[in-house]
């Protein structure tokens, strides 16, 4: 009887524990949850916060931001969506495209 107790005390935590580490290593980091969709939602820009608790997504304005709102509600660990204030910029990506090719070409050095 005691053997079987004992049995049952060390192996309950030991699944606990095994079932926390599952848990915890199927976890994705909000910057991985974005780069999965950059192309599908046209994001162009992603800046998550250290200190000011936002992630702050760049996005094409031609692709939907309800649907982007859908999938990061869907996608994000419960923490990082407590964690974190979710802000979304649409922006043409043409003119962005365009503007950092001019920066480019004003800033090469080998002219």
């Amino acid at each position: 009887m005691k053997k079987r107790l004992i049995g049952f005390l060390v192996l309950v935590p030991a699944l606990i524990m095994s079932g926390i580490t599952l848990i915890e290593a199927n976890k994705k980091s909000p910057l991985e949850v974005i780069d999965n969709i950059r192309d599908e939602f046209g994001i162009f820009s992603v800046q998550i916060g250290q200190t000011d608790p936002a992630i702050t997504i760049g996005m094409d304005q031609t692709k939907s931001e309800a649907k982007l709102r859908e999938y990061l509600k869907d996608n994000l660990s419960r923490e990082a969506k407590e964690k974190y204030k979710i802000y979304i910029l649409k922006d043409d990506i043409n003119k962005l495209e365009k503007e950092h090719r001019e920066y480019l070409k004003a800033n090469n050095p080998n002219k």
